[in-house]
């Protein structure tokens, strides 16, 4: 009788051992995954006191008020697109400004800081392009504190960008067509990831047609030397926001066929996926392979911890089973909860390798050495 109740004692207190341990491993699974858990939060963008301009805190950002539509006059293959801004900092990276359509979500046209580089890409997830078709970049554009005034230009021949009026670089293989600029205009942050930049904008503007070096230098010294109100040159203008109205929500569009932009009061992405495909999260890259390793790494305490509880009250494969089935359930409700929180992903790639990782860390339990150092821990149930 002694013998019976020392060992309902010992089970008594390895399954409270082991429901506190699942019980921590939860929250702060939680906490790691939700936090800051803010879905609705505040949208950093504000007036700049006393000249033109916005400035871009984290999180902000800028939209229109209705989507680009298609400019008539030009040539279909040449477009202009141009931005005066004052970067935060040049060691950090930012989407400055995308075009989204739904038509064609993966080819939005993005214009992005690179720590003190620029780079401007069709697609935001390729992250090595040895063609220069898909996405470019120019070093040393942006420095510290410093105004600049970029043109990015694009015609049958291919894309050049001009830094303060003078040409920094061509790309033949780059090209920007009619269809990449219509669509809904985003300042600020990319449509569908959390990549906020911070800064100044002072001026932007696009054009139905490919500029020159000539028109490129006047463009800047227009834009600088008269702080953003003289004499507009509108010919071939889709859009022009001077941010001459320092008041209220709406910036205006100096082109009356043009949208407008608009400050929400609320941040958020503007086109945020809902549990994304693997297909389209996959991308061939290091980084990828890191984030599915941390993925299936950081679900393997988490996997152990709910056997262990489990193991007290099923046999060894029912535990496994319900433990990997429940941190699959838990890692579903994570990512649901995630596309209501601005600054995480919701994507189904996570809830494959969080369940593979809690598989694994139940698994792992089951290896002499582990079971054998948790039974002494009263834990997990001795075998035998």
């Amino acid at each position: 009788m002694t013998s019976w109740v020392r060992r309902k004692l010992d089970e008594l207190e390895g399954v409270k051992k082991a429901r506190l341990l699942s019980t921590v491993a939860i929250i702060a699974v939680l906490v790691a995954t939700l936090w800051p858990l803010s879905p609705f939060p505040k949208n950093r963008v504000t007036w700049l006191p006393g000249t033109n301009g916005l400035k871009f805190e984290r999180p902000g950002l800028v939209v229109g008020t209705r989507p680009m539509t298609p400019q008539q006059s030009g040539s279909s293959q040449s477009r202009t697109i141009e931005l005066m801004l004052r970067p935060a900092g040049i060691k950090s990276l930012g989407t400055i400004l995308a075009f989204y359509s739904s038509s064609h979500p993966r080819q939005s046209l993005q214009v992005r800081q690179w720590r003190d580089g620029l780079l401007v890409t069709h697609d935001a997830r390729v992250e090595s392009d040895r063609t220069r078709t898909i996405k470019f970049d120019v070093d040393h554009v942006f420095h510290r504190g410093e105004l600049v005034f970029l043109t990015v230009s694009s015609g049958p021949h291919g894309t050049s960008v001009y830094v303060d009026g003078q040409l920094a670089q061509s790309v033949p293989t780059f090209n920007i067509s009619s269809s990449d600029l219509y669509g809904e205009v985003i300042l600020g942050i990319s449509p569908e990831g959390n990549e906020p930049w911070k800064g100044e904008v002072k001026g932007f503007a696009i054009y139905a047609s490919e500029t020159t070096p000539e028109v490129a230098s006047q463009h800047y010294h227009g834009w600088t030397h008269v702080d953003n109100d003289g004499s507009a040159d509108l010919d071939d203008a889709m859009a022009r926001y001077t941010f001459s109205d320092p008041a209220g929500t709406v910036i205006k569009n100096e082109v009356a066929s043009g949208p407008d932009l608009t400050i929400p009061a609320i941040f958020s992405v503007p086109h945020k996926a809902f549990l994304e495909s693997p297909m389209r999260e996959f991308r061939p890259s290091r980084s990828y392979a890191y984030d599915l390793a941390t993925n299936i790494a950081g679900f393997v305490p988490l996997g152990m911890v709910v056997f262990s509880y489990l193991a007290w009250t099923r046999t060894r494969w029912k535990a496994m089973l319900v433990a990997t089935l429940f941190c699959g359930a838990l890692s579903f409700s994570i990512e649901v909860m995630q596309y209501c929180v601005p600054s995480r992903g919701s994507g189904i790639t996570d809830i494959i390798t969080n369940t593979l990782g809690a598989g694994l860390g139940a698994m792992l339990v089951q290896s002499r050495v582990v079971r054998d150092r948790l039974s002494r821990a009263r834990i997990v149930p001795s075998v035998g």
